[in-house]
């Protein structure tokens, strides 16, 4: 939630004075956006890192010329169409990426790039171990049915076996008799 601060608020949040303050977003006015009137001012709370970087910039030696260059490398520059009309709030735009935003997001790409790295090598672990279980699976299944008809194929032959020989008992059967009854005055 963005927060809106007056000229004293600023002052007290960064140790610069107030006329201080004043001068800096007079000069690099393109860094900041405010609402309200001219004594009601309020500055949007982003402008505190842009006037910490003024006042650090100036204490290190730069000139304004050189301070608004690095600025506009740092900072978003806010842009205001003056042609629209007067009003007492000056357009809020959104934010432009500054350069610390520009690397925290390409150090987040790279997190990305390395866990999706890390998710490809272990996507492709599962796909292998998968397949090795589909093939488990599938060569368990041959040997079963294997199993199954050669079980099938004995009992057949066991089952063939038994009807043979019962065949032949059967047929002696008939043989003997036929034979006592022929020995004894049958036919």
């Amino acid at each position: 939630m963005k927060e809106w601060l007056s000229i004293k608020e600023i002052s007290e949040r960064t140790n610069i004075p107030d006329p201080s303050v004043r001068r800096y977003i007079d000069k690099f006015g393109d860094f900041f956006t405010y609402k309200g009137g001219a004594r009601s001012k309020r500055y949007e709370d982003t402008g505190v890192k842009v006037l910490l970087r003024i006042k650090q910039l100036y204490e290190e030696g730069y000139e304004s010329d050189g301070i608004d260059g690095i600025l506009r490398k740092e900072f978003a520059v806010i842009i205001d169409d003056d042609s629209v009309g007067e009003t007492s709030e000056k357009a809020v735009t959104p934010t432009l990426a500054t350069a610390e935003d520009m690397t925290e997001i390409k150090q987040a790409l790279e997190e990305q790039r390395k866990f999706n790295k890390q998710q490809q090598v272990f996507n492709q672990a599962l796909i292998e171990k998968l397949n090795a279980q589909e093939n488990y699976i599938k060569e368990s299944l041959v040997k079963r049915d294997q199993a199954l008809l050669e079980e099938m194929r004995h009992r057949l032959d066991e089952q063939k076996a038994v009807a043979e020989l019962a065949a032949t008992v059967e047929l002696e059967k008939k043989s003997k008799s036929t034979f006592w009854s022929r020995l004894f005055g049958g036919k």
